[in-house]
């Protein structure tokens, strides 16, 4: 599958077609993820990537107005949504916008690490 071969430390992948659906779960470890590289991995499988829903551990950090997420090698930029403290590590789900500038995360769900 395009997916697999093209994603470095993919763990399982599951796709339904009844929900349209496809869901990627990676090793745990220091794997960046790439938007672009999963739309284009989705592309050469004949799939159109409408949203992006995702989960991630990291730390809430705040640089000037800007708060992110960091988790591993990843940064994500934090914009409206549910409430999250800076310096705490915590699990979150949201979904992210990659289409302009640093990739933009909407988080609908939080859990302590």
């Amino acid at each position: 599958m395009a997916l697999r071969r093209r994603l470095e430390g993919v763990a399982d992948i599951s796709i339904s077609l009844s929900e349209q659906t496809v869901e990627v779960k990676f090793t745990e470890g220091h794997t960046a993820f790439s938007p672009k590289v999963f739309r284009n991995a989705a592309q050469e499988a004949a799939v159109e990537v409408l949203t992006l829903q995702i989960d991630a551990c990291g730390v809430i950090e705040q640089k000037a107005s800007e708060r992110w997420l960091a988790a591993g090698e990843n940064r994500f930029l934090l914009v409206e949504g549910r409430a999250v403290p800076d310096g705490e590590a915590v699990c979150v789900s949201g979904r992210l916008d990659d289409r302009s500038g640093p990739s933009r995360l909407e988080i609908t769900a939080v859990a302590s690490q």
